[in-house]
């Protein structure tokens, strides 16, 4: 047979989805066999090609644990897990099990998307959530490791079912109970997945009034890319994509292949060590509440609005840890994943040719010529476009630039993220949108008066996060350095000079004094950088300033 060329730089093409179009429209063997060369060109030679680049990606741990396979990788037939009823795709197998039938990774090209994930066959996967329920649920170090596995931001879980009514059964609904699993979304590890199922499904599902003529089959945790996100994708950005998917799945390969095996904890804790040199560490809530003192519900409805909007501006007075807590969120937001996290500080002279693109002097061969360059934001997107997670840009004092010059036509991207259509063509003819995975996390002083510079339009655009004062941190910070320091007075002084600004943009923040050496350094601190910000809002009232003098305070901080 000829052989197929497949280009490196764009393996599928408009005749991929075209062909299986027409395939979706006459489902049959016969089409199959009369377009069966264009079939090995269009489809199965490029799947073939790809997944090869994704077993070179892979990690030697996964690849001692897994039966790769590329002979007769094209079955067609009915798939369980599209949008309609009845689909017909072609099923691509990465990998099988070493225990037949029982877990295995799948492509699944359709007429307008390809999904890939790990499907769990029926047989095993009731006795993975009994072996799980029973014996590690309540294990606390088996939890840890599991809740380090982090998915994909953009997985979807399908759940085959069947029911019956009137003593008939009926045929399979191939996205689960809807109604059942629209909370499922939500998992962000796999003892979330594991968890949400456990909550959703019971182990003996017709034991179940809910469930009582309802039987569950296989599962199938993918990701899915639309058409039009693979054209033009080069083999070596989709192989990626699908490695970055089998390594953050091989965990539930494991659990699902090896469920009764003894050695299971320290299987997925030796992995963890291989997990961990690709993706980032994960960063927990609790930690940043521990840390903040802020309560894990409120930080979990920050990061809600992070996700929701895709750009949020944490506000507050000075020294509330505003940026503190931004580099803690993007840790979190990255955590698990292959994004990254980055940091700009806005000022006066920060401009649209900084941030989006601009002329820029070049010398080349020793004469002066101007190209067009692209700055910290675009470079920014196109890293992320390669990456499968979330990746943040913090912009530290967002609010002292000239934020409508700078942004310039990226307000209408920043206007609706969940359009993914929608684009801006920059002076460079470059077509350009803000990739999904990219969040964006400001932060502003609500005392500085630049802060009218940010007019309603762009405050729409963003959700506003606001952070005060947080007392308890600073009491538990000495606490736990242990510091030779009378805490309890200094939260008292600050209270009173908080209570006398009687303006909660100016209030004072307890980031001064957040130093192990507060004992020998808190005369330097009031006397250099509490009094003069004081003495700048009460420039009108020097009674009141003088209340606050350190002369005036120190023996409080003494008796």
């Amino acid at each position: 047979m000829e052989k197929v060329f497949v280009h490196p730089e764009c393996p599928f093409s408009a005749e991929t989805f075209n062909l299986l179009a027409q395939f979706y429209e006459n489902p049959s063997s016969d089409f199959y066999i009369i377009h069966k060369k264009d079939f090995l060109k269009y489809v199965e030679e490029p799947v073939k090609y790809i997944l090869s680049h994704v077993e070179e990606q892979l990690p030697d741990f996964i690849k001692k644990y897994i039966n790769i396979q590329y002979e007769s990788c094209c079955l067609i037939g009915l798939t369980k897990y599209s949008e309609s009823i009845v689909s017909f795709s072609g099923h691509y197998c990465l990998f099988n099990s070493l225990i037949p039938q029982s877990t295995q990774l799948i492509l699944i090209l359709e007429s307008h998307r390809l999904t890939f994930g790990l499907e769990v066959k029926e047989n095993v996967f009731q006795l993975m959530l009994y072996n799980y329920k029973e014996t590690y649920r309540d294990d606390v170090e088996f939890v840890e490791i599991i809740k380090c596995y982090k998915l994909s931001n953009k997985h979807h879980l399908y759940l085959e079912s069947r029911w019956t009514e009137d003593d008939d059964e009926h045929y399979f609904d191939p996205l689960g109970l809807e109604d059942t699993f629209s909370e499922m979304e939500s998992e962000k590890n796999l003892h979330d997945l594991l968890e949400n199922i456990l909550d959703n499904i019971p182990i003996d599902s017709r034991g179940s009034e809910k469930f009582k003529s309802v039987f569950f089959g296989d599962i199938f945790v993918a990701i899915s890319l639309e058409s039009r996100q693979i054209l033009g994708c080069s083999v070596k950005k989709i192989a990626y994509k699908l490695a970055q998917t089998v390594k953050k799945l091989f965990p539930l390969f494991l659990i699902s292949t090896l469920y009764d095996d003894p050695d299971l904890p320290v299987l997925l804790d030796e992995y963890l060590s291989v997990y961990q040199k690709e993706f980032n560490p994960v960063y927990q809530l609790e930690t940043i509440s521990e840390i903040t003192g802020f309560q894990t519900t409120q930080l979990t409805q920050w990061i809600h609005a992070i996700n929701r909007k895709g750009q949020t501006i944490i506000q507050g007075p000075p020294g509330t840890g505003k940026t503190f807590i931004a580099e803690k969120l993007a840790k979190h937001l990255i955590g698990g994943g292959d994004g990254f996290s980055d940091i700009i500080q806005f000022h006066p002279a920060y401009t649209y040719e900084d941030f989006i693109e601009g002329l820029r002097p070049i010398t080349q061969n020793g004469q002066l010529t101007y190209s067009i360059v692209p700055g910290r934001f675009l470079e920014l997107c196109e890293k992320a476009e390669a990456r499968e997670d979330t990746c943040v840009l913090i912009i530290d004092e967002i609010n002292r630039a000239n934020l409508s010059q700078v942004f310039g036509e990226l307000m209408y991207l920043l206007d609706d993220r969940q359009d993914t259509a929608r684009f801006i063509t920059l002076a460079s003819g470059k077509l350009f949108r803000i990739p999904t995975n990219v969040r964006i996390i400001g932060t502003m002083n609500t005392a500085d008066r630049s802060i009218a510079l940010v007019d309603n339009a762009l405050r729409r655009r963003f959700a506003f996060i606001p952070v005060s004062p947080n007392y308890e941190v600073l009491r538990q910070y000495h606490q736990r350095e242990d510091a030779d320091f009378p805490v309890d007075k200094l939260i008292g002084i600050l209270k009173k000079v908080n209570l006398a600004i009687n303006n909660k943009h100016y209030e004072l923040g307890i980031s001064f004094f957040l130093t192990k050496t507060l004992a020998e350094d808190i005369q330097d601190i009031w006397q250099m950088e509490i009094e003069p910000y004081l003495e700048e809002y009460f420039f009108d009232n020097q009674a009141k300033m003088n209340e606050f003098l350190w002369n005036k305070i120190k023996d409080k901080l003494s008796k």
